[in-house]
Protein backbone atom coordinates (compact mmCIF):
# COMPACT_ATOMS: atom_id res chain seq x y z
CA UNK A 1 0.00 0.00 0.00
CA UNK A 2 2.80 2.43 0.84
CA UNK A 3 4.54 1.71 -2.48
CA UNK A 4 1.35 2.38 -4.45
CA UNK A 5 0.78 5.65 -2.59
CA UNK A 6 4.33 6.79 -3.36
CA UNK A 7 3.90 5.98 -7.07
CA UNK A 8 0.74 8.12 -7.19
CA UNK A 9 2.56 10.95 -5.41
CA UNK A 10 5.36 10.80 -8.00
CA UNK A 11 2.76 11.15 -10.79
CA UNK A 12 1.30 14.24 -9.08
CA UNK A 13 4.82 15.68 -8.68
CA UNK A 14 5.56 15.11 -12.37
CA UNK A 15 8.38 12.64 -11.69
CA UNK A 16 6.51 9.82 -13.45
CA UNK A 17 4.07 9.84 -16.36
CA UNK A 18 0.76 7.94 -16.01
CA UNK A 19 2.12 5.30 -18.42
CA UNK A 20 5.29 4.81 -16.35
CA UNK A 21 3.19 4.62 -13.19
CA UNK A 22 1.11 1.82 -14.70
CA UNK A 23 4.30 -0.08 -15.56
CA UNK A 24 5.57 0.31 -11.99
CA UNK A 25 2.27 -0.82 -10.51
CA UNK A 26 2.40 -3.94 -12.69
CA UNK A 27 5.98 -4.65 -11.54
CA UNK A 28 4.93 -4.11 -7.93
CA UNK A 29 2.08 -6.61 -8.26
CA UNK A 30 4.45 -9.18 -9.79
CA UNK A 31 6.94 -8.74 -6.95
CA UNK A 32 4.24 -9.01 -4.28
CA UNK A 33 3.01 -12.24 -5.85
CA UNK A 34 6.59 -13.52 -5.99
CA UNK A 35 7.19 -12.73 -2.32
CA UNK A 36 3.97 -14.47 -1.32
CA UNK A 37 4.97 -17.58 -3.28
CA UNK A 38 8.51 -17.63 -1.96
CA UNK A 39 7.58 -16.79 1.64
CA UNK A 40 10.23 -14.09 1.94
CA UNK A 41 11.04 -12.70 5.37
CA UNK A 42 9.41 -9.30 6.08
CA UNK A 43 11.76 -6.34 6.69
CA UNK A 44 13.34 -6.24 10.11
CA UNK A 45 13.63 -2.45 9.86
CA UNK A 46 11.78 0.19 7.84
CA UNK A 47 14.21 3.04 7.30
CA UNK A 48 12.63 6.42 6.47
CA UNK A 49 15.04 9.25 5.71
CA UNK A 50 14.63 12.73 4.24
CA UNK A 51 17.66 14.98 3.93
CA UNK A 52 19.58 12.80 6.37
CA UNK A 53 22.94 11.05 6.76
CA UNK A 54 22.55 7.39 7.69
CA UNK A 55 24.88 4.44 8.26
CA UNK A 56 23.47 0.90 8.53
CA UNK A 57 25.69 -1.96 9.64
CA UNK A 58 24.86 -5.67 9.59
CA UNK A 59 26.72 -7.09 12.57
CA UNK A 60 27.41 -10.78 13.04
CA UNK A 61 26.07 -12.24 16.29
CA UNK A 62 23.89 -9.23 17.12
CA UNK A 63 20.65 -10.33 18.79
CA UNK A 64 18.42 -7.32 18.05
CA UNK A 65 18.64 -3.91 16.32
CA UNK A 66 19.89 -0.78 18.05
CA UNK A 67 20.23 2.78 16.81
CA UNK A 68 21.75 6.18 17.50
CA UNK A 69 20.06 9.40 16.40
CA UNK A 70 16.64 9.90 14.81
CA UNK A 71 13.50 8.10 15.94
CA UNK A 72 13.73 4.37 16.59
CA UNK A 73 10.74 2.36 17.76
CA UNK A 74 8.92 -0.95 17.47
CA UNK A 75 6.58 -1.21 14.50
CA UNK A 76 4.47 -4.35 14.27
CA UNK A 77 6.84 -7.31 14.16
CA UNK A 78 9.73 -5.08 13.09
CA UNK A 79 11.17 -1.63 13.78
CA UNK A 80 10.99 1.89 12.35
CA UNK A 81 14.07 4.12 12.07
CA UNK A 82 13.13 7.64 10.93
CA UNK A 83 15.43 10.61 10.31
CA UNK A 84 14.63 14.11 9.06
CA UNK A 85 16.47 16.99 7.43
CA UNK A 86 19.96 17.53 8.82
CA UNK A 87 19.82 14.53 11.15
CA UNK A 88 22.53 11.90 11.38
CA UNK A 89 21.98 8.36 12.53
CA UNK A 90 23.49 4.94 12.78
CA UNK A 91 21.77 1.59 12.90
CA UNK A 92 23.13 -1.81 13.84
CA UNK A 93 21.13 -4.92 12.89
CA UNK A 94 21.85 -8.65 12.70
CA UNK A 95 23.97 -9.47 9.65
CA UNK A 96 21.96 -10.25 6.52
CA UNK A 97 18.71 -8.82 7.89
CA UNK A 98 16.23 -7.15 5.50
CA UNK A 99 15.98 -3.34 5.48
CA UNK A 100 13.18 -1.55 3.61
CA UNK A 101 14.22 1.93 2.50
CA UNK A 102 12.01 4.99 1.96
CA UNK A 103 14.42 7.85 1.32
CA UNK A 104 14.64 11.27 -0.32
CA UNK A 105 17.66 13.56 -0.74
CA UNK A 106 19.73 11.54 1.74
CA UNK A 107 23.19 10.02 1.91
CA UNK A 108 23.22 6.39 3.01
CA UNK A 109 25.91 3.80 3.68
CA UNK A 110 24.86 0.20 4.16
CA UNK A 111 26.84 -2.98 4.76
CA UNK A 112 26.00 -6.69 5.18
CA UNK A 113 22.22 -6.24 4.85
CA UNK A 114 19.52 -7.14 2.32
CA UNK A 115 18.23 -3.86 0.88
CA UNK A 116 14.81 -3.15 -0.60
CA UNK A 117 12.58 -0.10 -1.10
CA UNK A 118 12.79 3.22 -2.92
CA UNK A 119 15.17 6.17 -2.97
CA UNK A 120 14.73 9.54 -4.71
CA UNK A 121 17.64 11.93 -5.17
CA UNK A 122 19.88 9.90 -2.86
CA UNK A 123 23.49 8.81 -2.79
CA UNK A 124 23.88 5.21 -1.67
CA UNK A 125 27.00 3.23 -0.92
CA UNK A 126 26.69 -0.48 -0.28
CA UNK A 127 29.29 -2.88 1.06
CA UNK A 128 28.68 -6.64 0.75
CA UNK A 129 24.93 -6.27 0.23
CA UNK A 130 23.31 -9.69 0.56
CA UNK A 131 20.10 -8.84 -1.25
CA UNK A 132 18.75 -6.06 -3.48
CA UNK A 133 15.23 -5.03 -4.51
CA UNK A 134 15.51 -1.29 -5.01
CA UNK A 135 14.04 1.51 -7.13
CA UNK A 136 16.35 4.51 -7.49
CA UNK A 137 15.23 7.77 -9.10
CA UNK A 138 17.68 10.61 -9.87
CA UNK A 139 20.39 9.31 -7.56
CA UNK A 140 23.63 7.38 -7.36
CA UNK A 141 24.35 3.84 -6.25
CA UNK A 142 27.81 2.38 -5.73
CA UNK A 143 27.65 -1.09 -4.27
CA UNK A 144 29.51 -4.33 -3.71
CA UNK A 145 27.06 -7.23 -3.88
CA UNK A 146 27.27 -10.81 -2.69
CA UNK A 147 24.38 -12.66 -4.34
CA UNK A 148 24.21 -16.45 -4.29
CA UNK A 149 20.51 -17.31 -4.37
CA UNK A 150 17.01 -15.87 -4.73
CA UNK A 151 15.53 -13.23 -7.03
CA UNK A 152 16.63 -9.61 -6.87
CA UNK A 153 15.77 -6.41 -8.70
CA UNK A 154 17.03 -2.90 -9.44
CA UNK A 155 14.97 -0.22 -11.22
CA UNK A 156 16.85 2.91 -12.31
CA UNK A 157 15.34 6.15 -13.59
CA UNK A 158 17.71 9.02 -14.43
CA UNK A 159 20.24 7.41 -12.08
CA UNK A 160 23.83 6.18 -12.00
CA UNK A 161 24.75 2.74 -10.70
CA UNK A 162 28.11 1.00 -10.29
CA UNK A 163 27.72 -2.62 -9.22
CA UNK A 164 30.62 -4.86 -8.19
CA UNK A 165 29.85 -8.52 -7.66
CA UNK A 166 32.02 -10.05 -4.98
CA UNK A 167 33.10 -13.71 -4.83
CA UNK A 168 31.47 -16.13 -4.41
CA UNK A 169 28.52 -14.40 -6.14
CA UNK A 170 26.67 -16.79 -8.47
CA UNK A 171 23.96 -15.21 -10.59
CA UNK A 172 22.20 -14.48 -13.85
CA UNK A 173 22.11 -10.77 -14.66
CA UNK A 174 19.15 -9.67 -16.79
CA UNK A 175 19.26 -6.09 -18.08
CA UNK A 176 16.53 -4.07 -19.80
CA UNK A 177 17.95 -0.68 -20.77
CA UNK A 178 16.18 2.21 -22.49
CA UNK A 179 18.00 5.44 -23.35
CA UNK A 180 20.74 4.18 -21.05
CA UNK A 181 24.42 3.29 -21.19
CA UNK A 182 25.63 -0.15 -20.09
CA UNK A 183 29.16 -1.41 -19.40
CA UNK A 184 29.77 -5.02 -18.33
CA UNK A 185 33.29 -6.08 -17.34
CA UNK A 186 34.83 -9.14 -15.73
CA UNK A 187 34.31 -12.89 -15.69
CA UNK A 188 30.82 -12.94 -17.21
CA UNK A 189 29.58 -15.31 -19.88
CA UNK A 190 26.74 -14.46 -22.24
CA UNK A 191 23.56 -16.35 -21.47
CA UNK A 192 19.98 -16.30 -22.77
CA UNK A 193 18.48 -13.09 -21.43
CA UNK A 194 21.70 -11.59 -20.10
CA UNK A 195 25.00 -12.42 -18.47
CA UNK A 196 25.95 -15.29 -16.17
CA UNK A 197 28.44 -15.43 -13.32
CA UNK A 198 29.11 -18.96 -12.10
CA UNK A 199 26.10 -21.26 -12.45
CA UNK A 200 23.56 -18.44 -12.29
CA UNK A 201 21.77 -19.61 -9.15
CA UNK A 202 20.58 -16.13 -8.15
CA UNK A 203 18.79 -13.79 -10.56
CA UNK A 204 19.19 -10.01 -10.64
CA UNK A 205 16.89 -8.17 -13.03
CA UNK A 206 17.89 -4.57 -13.77
CA UNK A 207 15.62 -2.08 -15.51
CA UNK A 208 17.28 1.17 -16.53
CA UNK A 209 15.67 4.24 -18.09
CA UNK A 210 17.82 7.29 -18.98
CA UNK A 211 20.50 5.93 -16.65
CA UNK A 212 24.13 4.86 -16.56
CA UNK A 213 24.90 1.32 -15.43
CA UNK A 214 28.36 -0.18 -14.88
CA UNK A 215 28.73 -3.81 -13.85
CA UNK A 216 31.94 -5.56 -12.78
CA UNK A 217 32.75 -9.03 -11.47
Amino acid sequence: MEDRRRILEMVREGVLSPEEALELLAVLEDREEGRAEEGLTPPLVRLVAQGAEVRVVGEKGLASPRAEGGEFRQEGEGHLFRLGVGEEGRLWIPEGSPVHLEAKASNLELSRVALSGQAHGCNLEGEELLGLDLRLVAGNLEAGLLLQEGRHGLDLKAANAELRFLPPSDLLLEVEARLSSLEVEGAWTRAPGGYRLGEGRAVLRVRAFASNLEVEA
